[in-house]
């Protein structure tokens, strides 16, 4: 029998927040009308008031919204962060300068406290330390 077959396995895979389960099935709430992934961090409803749905769409005719936190029907919020910190490396390399935390983060969409935690895990290190490594690399490449 495949994984999450029954809405028991879905529900346990929800308390769980299992990511293992995104993609395979969507809870939807019927007092919220809002339908999440199944690892979504929103705030666990009452089963009573949990409805399952194989796909986006099938949520949607049944009237339900998609999750503004997990947004299951676009990117991952771990795809948005990849890009909006590779665009931000991007404008780093380009700049003759370090940008400003507040650029950075602006330009990324996110307040400077959430760019700079999601650039530091991402990258391994500050968006001024990067910055900084960056200028340095390209002076040592003119002085040669």
């Amino acid at each position: 029998m495949p994984p999450f077959s029954t809405d028991d396995e879905r529900w346990r895979a929800v308390l769980r927040r299992d990511r293992s389960a995104d993609g395979l099935f969507l809870r939807a709430v019927l007092t919220t009308g809002i339908y999440c992934l199944p690892s979504c961090g929103a705030r666990l409803p009452r089963r009573e008031n949990v409805r399952f749905f194989g796909d986006c769409a099938a949520a949607e005719r049944a009237g339900y919204r998609p999750c503004k936190r997990c947004s299951p029907n676009g990117p991952s919020a771990n795809a948005r962060h990849a890009a909006a910190i590779e665009a931000a490396r991007q404008l780093i390399e380009s700049s003759d300068s370090a940008p400003s935390l507040d650029a950075l983060a602006r330009h990324a969409g996110m307040s400077r406290f959430h760019f700079h935690r999601i650039f530091k895990a991402t990258v391994g290190m500050t968006p001024r330390a990067y910055a900084n490594s960056r200028l340095q690399i390209r002076r040592s490449r003119r002085r040669k």
